[in-house]
């Protein structure tokens, strides 16, 4: 952390101190929540850092009403110190400074309260060009290094990083945007969709989108060698399908933005960097929200855990889903078995009710699954038997985390099997895409600044029972474009926005976020974008684009900001069917 930024720090917490003090006129109980607070933001900061490798943000606040279940996932050691600390420093506080007295005349204490509450307010503006708290912020060396959200927290601390993040701004406006240049794109790309379509029919599948918790190939991290294939199914399948990697936005975390992404057909890298959480951040503000689903005439979303994380309940209302299934609403008990002492649902069951679901609902059906098995944190205890042993030099600790996590994924590869030998015994045509929405945060030893893009790999598949699909392997993907892929591979009749996609999928590399801090563009919004070459799988700058490449990003990112920050100007005609 730099010297400079470390005093606006310490300042902050200064004001902070001097507000509690005002307020409550109690030494001694200032003295102890002021200690608890930087306490909780210690321990929550350095938890975070450890497993998804960036601070706390001011959009986690807004997970503060599922916290019942994000503490179920919580270190039960740590959470119990913390609580333990919390006691030890209100009662020590106590006996300390209970003498203390505290006299403050009413002007001294209304200042006390009035100034501390400027000078936040005004550090809602402090990357607002031009601003009083701008310039301040400047003065002490702050730097929000948007591109980097580990080297963000290494440099400015947690504190002034969770300041930088306040005032989110979804995305910057495009310098061209405007209802003439919408409707140029409209023209063009509903002409692009009616030569698309000529040999494409109409949709009669029912489409299953499954993201799997953690799903990733343990094989593909250097440094990590196991016995065993813990995939073996799954591998196989890849061999005969469209299949590949899937280059995440997160890692360690970052579920909610990998479904945001398949369901909408936009990308993460397009959003400003102070938007890392669409679900809770965009979607409940939009007067009008995509998703794929909307295109079918039946849809149902399955999450074995709470509906109340990332907002989900409220998301899916506003995507129109018919229905979302989630524990303790619509799913029976006999479907959320766990294994052994995994706290989480198996993907077995949760398959199991996709498949109960299914004799039920229309064709021409949608579902969005998202399992959670193999969800962190990797008790070596959670598997009565484990097949899998890690053969490389790792720490003892790491050892122990990838060996249970490679254990759960032989339970997934296994219940992926179980899935699709039942659909395809059923009548009516299913397509399935699937993929990994992360890594899991364990791999302690890896250098993340060589090895970016494979900490980012996931695999997919897209599958079907009986249409026959294209059998392209090793192919390199963002989660954005999954439904495209799937109507091309399908060749399913398209709207103007998917023919944007289409070519954004053939033509573009893989539009990204939070992959690398190295080659991200100054000159993106908030250079909060990465492209990763698609042949070569590494990262390149927007200057090795052609004319015509930089031309097909600027609309794509045109649309995105008139679907999410926009007038709405080409929302209706490029979803409608030409």
């Amino acid at each position: 952390m730099r010297s400079r930024v470390q005093v606006l720090a310490i300042l902050v917490l200064v004001l902070l101190f001097v507000l509690l003090l005002s307020v409550t006129k109690s030494y001694w109980g200032t003295v102890a929540l002021y200690l608890n607070i930087v306490l909780i933001i210690s321990v929550v900061n350095y938890e975070k850092y450890s497993l998804r490798k960036e601070g706390v943000l001011p959009s986690d606040l807004l997970m503060l009403k599922s916290m019942g279940k994000i503490l179920e996932m919580v270190n039960p050691v740590i959470l119990f110190g913390s609580v333990l600390i919390v006691i030890v420093l209100s009662v020590a506080s106590y006996f300390m400074f209970r003498s203390v007295k505290v006299n403050m005349p009413v002007m001294a204490r209304c200042v006390g309260v009035v100034v501390p509450i400027f000078c936040f307010w005004g550090l809602f503006n402090i990357q607002n060009q031009g601003t009083i708290a701008y310039k301040v912020g400047q003065i002490f060396g702050d730097n929000p290094i948007y591109y980097d959200s580990a080297e963000a927290v290494e440099s400015n601390g947690p504190i002034i990083n969770f300041v930088n993040n306040l005032n989110v701004t979804s995305m910057d406006k495009p310098i061209n945007y405007s209802k003439k240049t919408m409707d140029k794109a409209v023209t063009k790309y509903t002409k692009y969709a009616k030569k698309l379509n000529k040999h494409r029919d109409a949709n009669n599948t029912t489409v299953i989108f499954i993201l799997s918790e953690s799903f990733s190939d343990p094989t593909n991290v250097p440094g990590v060698k196991l016995n065993s294939d813990p995939i073996p199914y799954t591998r196989e399948l890849m061999k005969n399908t469209n299949s590949g990697s899937m280059i995440s936005d997160g890692y360690g975390g970052g579920t909610a933005n990998m479904e945001y992404q398949a369901l909408t057909g936009l990308s993460m890298g397009n959003f400003s960097a102070t938007l890392p959480t669409p679900y809770t951040q965009l979607v409940p503000s939009q007067r009008k929200v995509f998703s794929i689903n909307t295109l079918f005439d039946h849809s149902y979303a399955i999450h074995p855990y709470s509906g109340t994380l990332y907002s989900r309940e409220e998301v899916f209302k506003k995507m129109k889903f018919n229905d979302f299934y989630y524990l303790n609403h619509g799913i029976p008990n006999n479907y959320t078995k766990k294994i052994s002492k995994n706290p989480y649902v198996s993907d077995k069951s949760t398959y199991k009710f996709l498949l109960d679901k299914l004799k039920t609902s229309p064709k021409n059906s949608f579902y969005q699954i998202s399992t959670m098995q193999n969800h962190m944190p990797y008790n070596k205890d959670y598997y009565k038997n484990n097949d899998f042993k890690v053969t490389s030099h790792l720490s003892k600790n790491e050892k122990s985390q990838v060996e249970t996590y490679a254990q759960g994924l032989k339970y997934t590869d296994e219940a992926n099997q179980y899935l699709l030998e039942r659909l395809s015994k059923l009548k009516q045509n299913v397509s399935v895409v699937f993929y990994g929405d992360h890594l899991p945060g364990i791999y302690d030893h890896l250098n993340f600044q060589k090895y970016s893009v494979q900490a980012h790999e996931t695999p997919y598949f897209i599958w079907s029972n009986h249409k026959q699909l294209n059998k392209e392997n090793n192919q390199v993907m963002g989660t954005y474009g999954f439904a495209s892929a799937l109507f091309d591979d399908e060749k399913t009749k398209i709207t103007p926005y998917f023919a944007l996609l289409h070519k954004v999928n053939s033509e573009l590399p893989v539009i990204a976020s939070k992959v690398s801090s190295k080659t991200s563009d100054p000159n993106l919004p908030n250079g909060s974008m990465n492209l990763i070459d698609k042949k070569k799988l590494n990262l390149i700058t927007d200057d090795k684009l052609s004319k015509t490449q930089k031309k097909l990003l600027r609309e794509y990112q045109l649309v995105q900001y008139d679907f999410t920050a926009g007038k709405y100007y080409a929302f209706n005609k490029l979803l409608e069917l030409p």
